[in-house]
């Protein structure tokens, strides 16, 4: 087990996101489902809000940034400052699942 201590002088921000409100499945007026489910997500196990780390490739070095959005084709838009940058999946690894909320310093 890793026991560290980070000490600063700096408050941590949280900030209430939420987990979206998207409705999976359309019901009919008894609350039963009424067409089938809809598309799968384009890359399982990742979603908007995670925090990566950026291990691999051109971008290599960014350290705990938030995923922007999840593209179809498996890469992500990532957000560095005013830059948006596009990285793949292979290329990062996990910091922070995505719980609702935002952290900042």
């Amino acid at each position: 087990m890793c026991n560290k201590a980070i000490f600063t002088s700096q408050p941590l921000v949280v900030t209430a996101m939420g987990h979206g409100c998207r409705q999976m499945v359309q019901m009919d007026k008894y609350g039963f489902p009424r067409i089938g489910d809809k598309a799968k997500k384009p890359v399982p196990g990742w979603k908007t809000g995670d925090m990566i780390n950026v291990v691999k490739g051109q971008n290599a070095g960014l350290k705990a940034v938030r995923m922007k959005t999840v593209t179809s084709k498996g890469n992500f838009d990532i957000r560095d400052g005013d830059q948006i940058l596009s990285v793949s999946r292979n290329h990062i690894q996990p910091v922070h699942r995505q719980d609702g909320y935002n952290y900042s310093f």
